[in-house]
């Protein structure tokens, strides 16, 4: 949320910036192109005796000095274009002072407009991180006392019903503490190759369940700097949404590659796709496309996929169709 925030005044910004920007250029081209008509133009002598009209005095030292009326001319025009130059370098120090304090005040308003919106967030997280602590104590107990249950209970379908409920709250509650996490943590360099093949491994089960085949492939010795339980969450959350929205007996191709300074993960399935008017709003916490059936899932698997590419300025790009 803190990055939207950010990007959101920094758009802000930006469209102020340009309004005024805008202003000043017409301004500018507007006097630039009065200034090249009125001013910067040479006088003649139908001018001066234009100007000298409602001043008799002028009027009658004028046509006393006709035959020097050439210099009269010249010395018009040598004060247009002094004038003219003043003009320029006022309309060039205007604008300058015109972009500066509407970039200065955009900015300023826009703290002050996103600072009610960054407290209210701020709210919310304290909620959700309290709520979220506080779920944790009868949760555990709830499976204490699930695990505590004689054979016979374990048998019912209430207490099945009980013990995947349970453990579906856990892992909600665990990704809702996990989004409001803040902070890279202790990250090292950790070989992503080896890691990819363990998720695979873990996830195969699900895939065999449904006769999906999984094409894996992964440049050897691959290191990123990352915590590894931020790798994991990220990349298992990607490649459980492709298996679980595949159809039963198709393929997911997974392709890991080094790509200059970053790694580069392909995931490409045949799955039900995402509504084009949908894919912008994938990765908001508790959104979940309006075709995905019945389909389990809490909303909150790639809220923390983007939420962990943020912590370390990657990027994540959807193509559905």
């Amino acid at each position: 949320m803190q990055h939207i925030i950010a990007s959101v005044q920094k758009k802000f910004v930006i469209t102020i910036v340009i309004v005024v920007v805008s202003v000043v250029v017409f301004g500018w081209l507007s006097l630039q192109l009065y200034n090249q008509r009125e001013l910067a133009a040479p006088s003649s002598s139908a001018e001066i005796h234009e100007t000298a009209k409602n001043d008799e005095a002028l009027s009658a030292y004028i046509q006393q000095q006709h035959a020097y009326e050439a210099h009269f001319i010249n010395l018009a025009s040598d004060i247009k274009e002094q004038e003219s130059d003043r003009v320029t370098r006022a309309l060039a120090i205007s604008a300058v002072v015109s972009i500066s304090i509407g970039t200065l005040g955009a900015v300023v308003v826009s703290k002050f407009l996103v600072k009610p919106v960054k407290e209210a967030y701020s709210s919310q997280e304290r909620f959700i991180q309290d709520a979220a602590h506080e779920l944790r104590n009868p949760l555990a107990v709830l499976t204490v006392a699930l695990q505590q249950a004689d054979k016979q209970t374990q048998k019912t379908v209430l207490y099945k019903t009980f013990r995947r409920q349970t453990k579906r709250l856990i892992g909600i509650n665990e990704d809702l503490l996990f989004l409001e996490k803040a902070g890279l943590g202790s990250a090292g360099l950790v070989n992503a190759s080896d890691l990819l093949l363990d998720i695979i491994e873990e996830l195969q089960p699900l895939a065999s369940s449904r006769n999906i085949q999984m094409n894996v492939f992964t440049d050897e010795d691959l290191h990123v700097r990352i915590l590894p339980s931020d790798y994991v969450r990220l990349l298992k959350n990607v490649v459980d949404n492709a298996v679980k929205y595949s159809p039963d007996g198709s393929n997911v191709a997974i392709k890991q590659t080094q790509h200059k300074h970053a790694v580069l993960i392909t995931v490409k399935d045949k799955g039900i796709g995402i509504p084009s008017e949908e894919v912008q709003r994938i990765g908001s916490r508790f959104f979940r496309a309006s075709n995905t059936g019945k389909v389990d899932g809490t909303g909150l698997g790639l809220a923390i996929v983007k939420k962990i590419l943020a912590t370390y300025k990657g990027s994540i790009t959807i193509d559905s169709q």
